[in-house]
């Protein structure tokens, strides 16, 4: 009996232990993981009732959201605004929104505001007349271009060229002319220039002529390239080799603008100049005019010209990948006398021919030029598999510039048989990761991606950041659920922005939070398993 009543006393036990334990398992664990939902827009109904409601700002922001919306039948709300005065909080965004709902009959009254005392910030007007780009503004905003402050004379600037103002062009003309302010001058030339108001030509030049050195000269140069000013070739031509470093610049920039081949003979001396600067100068000149006489009078550099315009006319020849001058670049570059070899270098690697990869390997072989440096880059360049040999003794090299230029020309050749030695030179060195993981994403197929998800998952911070970036570039679906393992890991830092970045490049999905990811992962394996 004793034992009949302890089997019964046992069985109640276990099933009140069983009991207990299910209650304190709790429920079962979910599948996904709770997300944090992103607050929807506001409703119609609700910018509707902000709208009519007494708070100045919620009025605002429902003003601005509805013109983002282009929700025009809340456009004559805003008009009242405008010109009531009542609301003086309110007034501002009215303007703004009227603008991005290009009211234009509301333009004339928005004009009215131009002016300091207005109450309206003076950058939001223009902003509003900006957005509604009626060019009849013109007048009126160019009045700006004479202001005291140089912020909103630039601000008048960018909005006459929003606005396509160039029917006031004779008004910024006749304004500039009378100005005797050097620096408002620039930006009456910026003006002129961007609107390619060509009537302003002589205008540009006198002062081109008489301004000092600085942002007024400048912005001269620029202008006359704008509006294509062939009268000012000279001019810019002799400002080329001038001392006047942003003059220099920009004159460059506007003879190219210009693209007058009567430019070129004036311009080809300029290669013998005794500063290299203005000599890189005046090529960057010759490559952006087109002259069908031009590859031939840099042949007859290469061949009688001095040592230092040598360097220049190569890298000419070799941007207007002019294929007839090969060998003659060859020649040149093997001769140890002449200045910038390694431009010459890569001048032949702009051109592109097989041809040139014993040449330049031989010069890769030199120890002490800088030439080495011009010829791994134009081996690379070049894209051709025969040069892998003698780009990758490169990248094997102690001395870490040629090998950092090597990893680069790796990747411009992009071929698989570079994988093992781009693997192992980051294992070496992961700070040439930039370089050698970029080269590895730059070669197709699944092999390059694994290499770059084993680093995407490395405890170096720099190799997994390195590494998930190039990733995102190479745009393979395989690396997902690499990706979404750095999001679930918790016991090593990761860049979980740089992997949500990646994530939207590879899937065009616009899901922010981690967890929401991870979600979509298991919902979208879930679907793979039962298909």
């Amino acid at each position: 009996m004793k034992q009949n009543k302890y089997s019964i006393f046992m069985k109640y036990l276990f099933s009140f232990l069983v009991l207990l334990e299910i209650g304190c398992m709790g429920p079962p664990k979910p599948d996904l993981l709770p997300e944090i939902q992103e607050e929807e827009p506001p409703s119609l109904e609700k910018l509707e009732s902000d709208l009519k409601g007494e708070n100045p700002r919620l009025r605002s922001l429902a003003l601005l959201e509805l013109a983002k919306r282009n929700e025009r039948r809340f456009i004559p709300i805003a008009r009242e605004i405008l010109r009531s005065g009542k609301e003086p909080l309110t007034k501002a965004p009215a303007v703004l929104a009227l603008g991005i709902w290009k009211d234009r009959s509301s333009l004339a009254e928005i004009l009215k505001l131009l002016h300091p005392k207005s109450g309206v910030d003076m950058e939001t007007v223009l902003e509003s007349i900006s957005r509604m780009e009626d060019p009849s503004a013109g007048n009126q905003v160019a009045t700006l271009l004479s202001d005291e402050s140089s912020t909103l004379r630039l601000l008048a600037v960018d909005t006459l060229v929003r606005i396509h103002a160039r029917q006031s062009g004779a008004a910024i003309l006749n304004a500039a002319k009378a100005n005797k302010d050097f620096e408002k001058a620039k930006t009456f030339a910026m003006a002129l220039g961007k609107l390619n108001i060509k009537e302003s030509e002589e205008y540009l030049i006198g002062l081109a002529g008489s301004a000092e050195p600085g942002p007024t000269l400048a912005a001269s140069y620029l202008a006359l390239g704008n509006i294509g000013s062939k009268k000012a070739v000279p001019l810019l031509v002799k400002a080329l080799q001038g001392d006047f470093d942003k003059g220099r610049e920009n004159s460059t920039q506007a003879l190219v603008d210009i693209k007058d081949p009567r430019s070129i003979p004036l311009v080809l001396p300029i290669l013998e100049n005794p500063n290299r600067e203005i000599r890189y100068r005046a090529a960057d000149v010759l490559i952006g005019v087109h002259d069908p006489s031009t590859p031939g009078r840099l042949l007859d550099i290469l061949a009688k010209g001095p040592g230092i315009s040598k360097g220049p006319a190569s890298h000419v020849l070799g941007r207007i990948k002019y294929l007839p001058a090969r060998e003659k670049m060859e020649q040149v570059l093997l001769d140890q006398t002449v200045p910038d070899r390694e431009i010459v270098a890569q001048a032949l690697g702009y051109l592109g021919d097989k041809k040139s990869i014993p040449v330049l390997a031989k010069v890769l072989r030199e120890d002490t030029s800088e030439a080495k440096y011009g010829a791994v880059w134009a081996l690379g360049a070049i894209g051709s598999e025969e040069a892998l040999p003698y780009i990758e003794e490169a990248c094997a090299s102690k001395d870490q510039k040629l090998a950092k230029i090597a990893s680069e020309s790796l990747g411009m050749v992009a071929s698989p048989k570079s994988l093992a030695l781009l693997d192992k030179k980051t294992e070496d060195f992961p700070d040439l990761a930039p370089m050698t993981l970029a080269a590895i994403a730059s070669i197709k197929g699944s092999e390059s991606t694994k290499i770059l998800e084993k680093y995407a998952v490395s405890n170096n911070w720099n190799l997994h950041q390195v590494a998930v970036s190039q990733l995102a570039g190479k745009k393979d679906p395989e690396s997902i659920p690499t990706l979404i393992s750095l999001l679930e890991d918790e016991k090593v830092q990761r860049n979980r922005k740089l992997v949500v970045s990646a994530l939207r490049s590879i899937t065009g999905l616009k899901y922010s939070s981690k967890n929401e990811w991870i979600n979509w992962f298991r919902l979208e394996t879930k679907k793979k398993n039962h298909s």
